[in-house]
Formats: structure tokens, C-alpha cells, sequence
């Protein structure tokens, strides 16, 4: 089949409009259509995919993010950084195609409560304002985004770095919202390090010992030129410094 994108003007709609839609997130069923009537909202774009089955969750703490990951970057794999943010690509996933898994990963009921809902649907419904992270946070993008930054071709699991990315919440947020996650060299090669003293030393890494090694990288990358190095010796310099914070701790 081919990927479906929203019309700009479409998007701009709803997006501006969500507030006054925010009954229209808890439907059981896809909105949109009922939503815009003759209107013409959506578009088919040149990109092939095969169907994507998400698995659904079943709780609050079994939500299948690691088997969906592979399953929409595996689907999504050959698409450049350029087509993967276009918003509108996105937004027509998580309200059309990937409306069911939308509803059950992150039902808009959990928001009400909030002061402004509406800033929750925009998050994973939409990109946020802020661009560093909308990848990350959009319901549907972030798996393939999560894909995308820890896919290794040359392991014999090419998912391997991808479930050390998914093994804790803190990892995945820490290193995807930062400046260089864009790099995979860099993400690759500090899921690298951590998944050599996981798998291989048994030394867990702490919350706070993997901020304080996520700010030395974004430290490094202001007097470094990163780009310029290898993976390995990227990888050394993380785990020089991941050694000591552990030492120090």
C-alpha cells in the first residue's frame, strides 16, 4: 500500500482546533472522515509499505514498544530524515491508520484531568513546538524514531542496541531528547557501551549516572567535532567517562 498524508490545510484544522475536538479523541472509531464530510483531507504519498499489525497493549506496563519498534522501522527503514518529519505523514497514522493503537497506548481519558489537555494531543497526537523532540513524542513516530537511532546492520540482531534503548524509560528520553541524537554514531555507540556493562560486566547504570553521562557528551560535542570520529573511538570516549562516573559513584 501507499503511506496517506493529512492536506496541510487539513492539518492546520484540526491542530488549531483541538481543544474544541477533544470529545472527537475518545471515539471508539476513526473521526476524520465524519469530520471534514466532501472535503478532500488526505492524500496518498509515493512511499510503499507492506501493513503494519501493531501489537496492542494490555496495560499500563505491557505496552509492546520494543516488538512495534521493529515493526514500523523494519516497514519504514528505506525513508529519509526529510520524509520522516513531515507532520503530516505522521498525524494521518496515529488518526487514521493507527487509530485503535492510539486509543489504547494513549487513550485521551488519562488527560483529562489535566489543565490543558489539549497540550497532551498535541504531544502525541501532533508534533510539539518543540522540534528536537516531536519525533520522540509523537505516539507513532517515536517507534520508528527509536528504530531509526539504534538499528545496527553489522550485529547479527540488528535490534539488539534497540532493546537496550526500550530496557528503561530514563535511556530512551535522556538520549533522544538531546541535540545529538540525530547522529546514530553517537547513539549507537553509547548503547554500545551500556549494553557491554549490562550484558557482559552486570553494572547497572543509574538514572542520575546517565544524565551526568549525557551532559559530558553534549559538553564534548561543543569542544569535539564528534561528526569526525569514528564509532569506536566515540565508544572509548564514553566509556572513559561512564568508568569514572561509576568510579566516582
Amino acid at each position: 500500500m501507499n503511506l496517506n498524508y493529512i492536506s496541510d490545510g487539513s492539518l492546520d484544522d484540526i491542530k488549531s482546533n483541538i481543544k474544541h475536538n477533544i470529545p472527537n479523541y475518545s471515539s471508539n472509531v476513526p473521526w476524520l472522515e465524519q469530520y471534514f464530510g466532501t472535503e478532500p483531507w488526505g492524500f496518498p504519498s509515493k512511499i510503499r509499505v507492506e501493513d503494519i499489525d501493531l501489537h496492542m497493549p494490555i496495560s499500563a506496563t505491557v505496552h509492546f514498544d520494543f516488538e512495534n519498534t521493529k515493526k514500523v522501522y523494519s516497514a519504514l527503514k528505506d525513508i529519509t530524515l526529510v520524509q520522516a518529519c513531515d507532520e503530516r505523514m505522521w498525524v494521518y497514522l496515529t488518526h487514521q491508520t493507527f487509530w485503535n493503537y492510539m486509543r489504547e497506548r494513549w487513550p485521551v481519558e488519562s488527560y483529562l484531568n489535566k489543565e490543558k489537555p489539549e497540550e497532551a494531543i498535541k504531544e502525541r497526537y501532533f508534533f510539539m513546538s518543540n522540534k528536537s523532540r516531536a519525533l520522540v513524542r509523537n505516539g507513532i513516530a517515536r517507534l520508528w524514531w527509536y528504530g531509526y537511532v539504534s538499528y545496527d546492520e553489522e550485529r547479527q540482531d540488528p535490534f539488539e542496541l534497540t532493546a537496550m534503548l526500550l530496557s528503561k524509560l530514563d535511556i530512551a528520553q535522556s538520549l533522544l531528547e538531546r541535540v545529538f541524537s540525530g547522529n546514530r554514531e553517537i547513539t549507537r555507540a553509547v548503547l554500545s557501551v551500556l549494553q557491554q556493562k549490562d550484558k557482559v560486566e552486570g553494572i547497572a547504570v543509574n538514572r542520575d549516572i546517565f544524565r551526568n553521562l549525557m551532559m559530558y557528551i553534549n559538553q564534548l560535542g561543543g569542544v569535539t567535532i564528534l561528526d569526525a570520529l569514528d564509532r569506536s573511538e566515540i565508544e572509548e570516549l564514553i566509556e572513559t567517562r561512564l568508568n569514572a562516573l561509576l568510579y566516582e559513584a
